[in-house]
């Protein structure tokens, strides 16, 4: 029984002495790559934060500390995603500081509205942070320009969907206007064409007829002719015949 009670009393100690061990680990790594990066030396602060972060995945100021390096290397992304993972720890001690770094993310992307949201809940978590109120100020008129040249680009665009919209439409009318004329032509044209037949085919039957008069003309003429001779041998036979030639 006592032998049992001195291991209990060893392991109890082995796992407080092994815990200090880990936890002081942990503050020297952080603590020198905080010396790396107040000397700029942001590569080797990176590593070493984010060796820290790595063994200890749930102390969100490791994951806070390499997003403040990354960010300072212009890595927007892989920050955000660090910060994000700070945020996952409701008792976090600098929320007003790390809701004003992603609002400096959303700003610098441009993204007006969330970063407004986000040093929005900088000031709730801190009312007299200076940097977070002037920011929330700039942000805000940033996105009142952003939306006022959203909606002078969607208005140039209409004005041009509508102009093009006008200019379809003339091109459609100056078509359907160039087929009406190419079809009046050709109405025209046929209309022509078929005068003309017609006049070459009143011209042919004229002649037809001229000519047809002219063959009875002569007909009547030879036939009269004819009767005229006959007549003229029967009044020279008459004569003969009486013997009078008057």
């Amino acid at each position: 029984m006592k032998s049992f009670t001195i291991i209990t009393i060893l392991l109890i100690i082995s796992s407080f002495v092994f815990g200090e061990v880990l936890t002081y680990d942990k503050v020297i790594t952080n603590n020198k790559a905080n010396q790396d990066y107040k000397s700029n030396d942001l590569d080797a602060a990176q590593q070493k934060y984010r060796s820290n972060a790595l063994k200890y995945p749930e102390d969100s100021t490791l994951h806070y500390n390499l997003g403040n390096s990354l960010y300072k290397q212009g890595k927007l992304e892989d920050a955000e995603a660090e910060y994000k993972m700070a945020m996952r720890d409701q008792d976090f001690n600098n929320k007003s500081k790390l809701y004003q770094n992603m609002g400096n993310i959303k700003f610098q992307q441009q993204d007006y509205k969330n970063a407004l949201e986000f040093f929005k809940k900088s000031l709730v978590n801190d009312p007299q942070n200076p940097d977070s109120r002037y920011n929330y100020e700039l942000a805000s008129r940033y996105l009142q320009k952003q939306q006022e040249q959203k909606q002078q680009q969607n208005k140039d665009q209409d004005n041009k969907d509508e102009n093009k919209d006008k200019q379809q439409q003339q091109q459609q009318q100056q078509g359907d206007e160039k087929k009406d004329d190419k079809e009046q032509q050709q109405q025209q044209q046929k209309q022509g064409d078929d005068e003309k037949k017609e006049q070459k085919q009143q011209k042919v039957e004229k002649s037809k007829d001229e000519k047809e008069a002219e063959q009875m003309l002569k007909a009547l003429l030879a036939k009269e002719k004819e009767e005229m001779q006959k007549e003229k041998e029967k009044k020279s036979a008459e004569r003969q015949k009486s013997g009078k030639y008057w």
